[in-house]
């Protein structure tokens, strides 16, 4: 800020008071001249803060996104690139591949009540299996988004045709009807969905968080499968936040990943 006082202002009122007062003035004089100086820099400071703030307040906000959300982000669009470069009949082969492994598993075989997804776009499908595990007996559990507290509910199905509709997302989901609070304490397998899994266990998710949320409860109560194909599993370690949940077994084509 321009004080409106230069060098050659401040010399011509030294000159006069050297004249007018004598030499014993001149350190009184700067002195006074500097704490002029000092308080006028403070307002001057204080005002361009009071401008900066203002001007913050219009800009608009860019969310903060760490190095892990990054990473993820980069990941989800590598992964999903994947496995669109599949063929139509590639995915058919695959999913088969993968439900045959899952049926072979003792936690499949005994699971009375199942959790599992209805599949939409590259994910391993799922909706030929959920009308036959309703056909072997099974209890067909899907999961639904509930708006209000932006979170996963679910809900028993009896017939595929009937008791789904599209729901939040494009993602079919039990009719309102049956949203009854099913507990999820009577969840005995859980089947998941995700862009990507690594070897040890982990998921990346769509990057919603509504699985996580759920499986963070039930975790080591449940058995909690995880859907992939080959080409969706990252063979290093997958970024990690506090909130996920690792998978007991990951299931693609090739079979059984996780080693027990």
């Amino acid at each position: 800020m321009n004080m409106g006082i230069g060098i050659t202002e401040i010399m011509v009122i030294a000159g006069l008071v050297l004249v007018l007062f004598g030499p014993k003035e001149l350190p009184h004089m700067f002195r006074d001249i500097a704490r002029i100086f000092a308080k006028l820099k403070l307002y001057s400071d204080k005002i361009k803060r009071e401008l900066d703030e203002a001007i913050k307040l219009e800009e608009p906000s860019v969310p903060y996104e760490n190095e892990t959300e990054k990473k993820k982000k980069n990941l989800r669009a590598q992964y999903r690139s994947n496995t669109e470069k599949l063929t139509a009949q590639e995915k058919i082969e695959k999913s088969d591949a993968i439900w045959k492994h899952c049926i072979t598993t003792p936690e499949y075989q005994n699971a009375k009540t199942v959790m599992i997804y209805v599949s939409i776009g590259d994910e391993v499908a799922t909706r030929t299996r959920i009308v036959e595990m309703l056909y072997e007996g099974k209890r067909v559990i899907i999961p639904f988004y509930k708006a209000l507290t932006n979170e996963l509910g679910i809900a028993e199905i009896k017939d595929f045709e009937k008791d789904l509709a599209d729901g939040a997302f494009g993602i079919p989901e039990p009719v309102e009807i049956l949203r009854n609070n099913f507990f999820k304490s009577d969840l005995q397998l859980i089947l998941c969905p995700a862009v990507a899994f690594d070897i040890y266990g982990s998921r990346l998710g769509r990057g919603k968080g509504f699985y996580d949320m759920f499986l963070k409860e039930i975790k080591g109560r449940v058995s909690i499968f995880g859907f992939g194909y080959d080409c969706q599993i990252y063979q290093q370690n997958l970024p990690f936040d506090y909130h996920d949940v690792t998978m007991d077994q990951i299931i693609t084509e090739s079979g059984l990943i996780l080693k027990k």
